[in-house]
């Protein structure tokens, strides 16, 4: 009676281990469906050093803006870019590409400074808790858009050049 009790005891104690590092191990990734449904919001390294400015997005967009640095902590890599070819033959055509390393370069959205210098005008949208922040020049074809994603943080998960 007391090997089965000691066996079944060693047992339990087993599975009771396995089962918290299982829970460890799901606690540090990310559940499958959420991994499927969304791109990763994964950003630099920076992130860890650099503290999230503001739960409020308005204030995070100015943050975001004038700070090169923000930019880098919060944009998710590789960024999802969306432009036109105006040169494409026969007609302009939509060109995707994942931007990442060197093909990131900073700061890549103007400064609240230089938005107003040059004349842009900023509009905001919301879709499903997502913003998009629009910058467009009137009287140009000039149009650039920003979509924001909430996690821990705000972060920028693509942008769309719809300039010709």
């Amino acid at each position: 009676m007391t090997f089965t009790t000691t066996r079944w005891s060693r047992i339990l104690a087993l599975a009771a281990l396995l089962a918290l590092a299982g829970c460890d191990m799901a606690s540090n990734s990310p559940p499958a469906a959420a991994a499927q449904e969304k791109p990763s919001l994964a950003a630099a390294p920076a992130t860890a050093a650099t503290a999230c400015p503001s739960q409020d997005f308005g204030a995070f967009l100015a943050a975001f803006a004038d700070s090169a640095q923000v930019q880098r902590a919060f944009t998710q890599r590789p960024l999802r870019s969306e432009s036109v070819d105006a040169n494409a033959d026969p007609e302009p055509k939509p060109v995707v590409a994942m931007l990442d390393g060197d093909a990131l370069t900073f700061p890549l959205m103007p400064s609240r400074e230089k938005q107003q210098a040059d004349g842009l005008v900023l509009s905001q949208t919301e879709l499903n808790g997502d913003k998009q922040v629009m910058l467009a020049k009137p009287d140009t074809d000039y149009q650039l858009s920003f979509f924001f994603r909430k996690g821990e943080c705000w972060t920028l998960y693509r942008m769309r050049d719809d300039s010709l």
